[in-house]
């Protein structure tokens, strides 16, 4: 039996793996899905809140979105077995969350709550999905995306994992660029953005490949 800590992205919250959850417990995993702090001074909180929760050596990392940076930041701290990175934001050492994207020409306060915009049902994502994600969303402090990730790399196996529905400009699309410059292979879910809410039949059967450390298509 493995046990994967799953971490949701930006304005979602444990919620946002309610559909994948249940199915790693219906193989025999144990599963935590915690919702990050909304009051969090900086990413150290975060990285605190999801490292208590590494209470063994058999232990699945993933991080969806946002997700990914604290997911690197945990496993260079405490030893886990795979890291899988969901259509995620991965940072080099030293670089900061906010740098992976399109960021504005002056950034806010670091105080500042980034509240959430209203999610649209489009493509794999309907409108009953849609509504209930909306009544959940939450802003989120802006603080942790100026930390600089540490240095080195994290030593437990990874996956890459990317969504086809997902708009370029998103922060996994700099991960993705630089996994193609490298070489680094990578699995595709035919699926939106929040494809854990959308397919969570495909991200857990990934998810279980990856605790069965078996290599992705």
């Amino acid at each position: 039996m493995s046990t994967f800590v799953l971490v949701h992205g930006a304005f979602r919250g444990g919620w946002a793996w309610d559909r994948v959850a249940p199915l790693l417990r219906a193989a025999g995993h144990e599963v935590h899905a915690p919702t990050l702090s909304e009051t969090a001074s900086g990413l150290e909180t975060w990285v605190d809140e999801v490292a208590a929760l590494v209470t063994g050596d058999d232990v699945v990392l993933a991080g969806h979105s946002q997700g990914g940076v604290v997911v690197r930041e945990v496993a260079l701290r405490v030893p886990v077995r795979a890291i899988v990175y969901v259509d995620a934001a991965v940072p080099e050492p030293g670089e900061r969350a906010v740098d992976l994207g399109a960021s504005p020409l002056q950034l806010p306060p670091r105080e500042t709550m980034i509240p959430p915009r209203p999610i649209e049902s489009a493509g794999d994502l309907d409108a009953a999905t849609a509504a209930w994600m909306n009544e959940r969303l939450a802003p989120v402090p802006f603080a942790p995306s100026l930390d600089p990730a540490s240095a080195g790399e994290p030593v437990a196996a990874t996956t890459y994992v990317f969504c086809t529905g997902t708009p370029a400009a998103y922060p996994c699309g700099t991960t993705r660029s630089r996994l193609d410059e490298r070489g680094i292979p990578y699995a595709w879910v035919e699926a939106g953005h929040d494809a854990p809410l959308t397919r969570p039949d495909a991200v857990a059967e990934l998810l279980l490949a990856a605790a069965r450390e078996e290599e992705i298509a």
